[in-house]
């Protein structure tokens, strides 16, 4: 219900805020999935706008500060002609907002737009080079704090785990809601080894205690199964 309000206060401020210059607001990602990860997962914001001059920006910050001081992300926010005119730079975020969102006011964007798998796989190979060399730049300093490389890996692991549901578009293959199944998903088409993902589900769910887990050997573990899915996406 908490979440409902937010939403339902985000729709009604921007509305104050922008008139009719507001075009459409939408959630997407987990959220919109029926997957929200209360302390984990975000309530990611799409707000799209006639346009973007000073006075609109002007008008848009009081909304845009209340929501991010309220602990959420910055919304993404584009003029409804940039939104359409960029699947071939953002092709993972309009993917995904594509795959699961629900549109809170205005009209539906997505209509006819298409993403080039060409830059889709540009962008993942991308993405995913540049998350794993920032995920080994941050652990080489915690190697022996056992505590804080778990806390790391539980960090990452969904932003991964979203690089393994686009892998898995890129081959035309079901992408399932549910992260475990997704995690299957992914090893039934050879692209990881389930087991590194199942544990850090099960840390952040709280299903697995800390205690329990050799912090050093699943960062290798989760690593190789990282450099897997890479390799599988740059060969495609």
């Amino acid at each position: 219900m908490q979440i409902e309000k937010q939403l339902q206060d985000l729709v009604t401020k921007a509305k104050a805020a922008l008139g009719d210059k507001l075009s459409s607001i939408m959630l997407y990602g987990s959220a919109a999935r029926n997957e929200f990860d209360t302390g984990h997962s975000d309530l990611n914001i799409l707000i799209l706008t006639t346009n973007l001059d000073q006075a609109t920006l002007k008008a848009a910050a009081p909304l845009l500060i209340w929501w991010v001081e309220a602990r959420n992300p910055q919304p993404l926010l584009f003029t409804l002609e940039e939104f359409r005119c960029s699947t071939d730079a953002f092709p993972i975020e309009i993917y995904d907002i594509q795959d699961c969102h629900r549109i809170l006011v205005g009209t539906n964007p997505l209509e006819g737009l298409k993403v080039d798998p060409i830059y889709h796989r540009a962008q993942l190979e991308h993405q995913l080079r540049s998350k794993l060399l920032r995920l080994r730049q941050k652990a080489m300093p915690i190697l022996g704090d056992s505590k804080a490389l778990l806390r790391l890996m539980e960090e990452s692991v969904t932003t991964f785990l979203l690089f393994v549901r686009h892998a898995l578009l890129l081959k035309q293959l079901e992408t399932p809601a549910a992260r475990r199944s997704l995690v299957e998903a992914a090893h039934r088409a050879g692209l990881i080894d389930p087991l590194p993902f199942a544990q850090l589900i099960d840390l952040r769910e709280g299903k697995l205690s800390p205690k329990s887990v050799d912090s050093v050997q699943l960062f290798e573990d989760y690593l190789k199964q990282i450099q897997s899915l890479v390799a599988s996406v740059d060969a495609l």
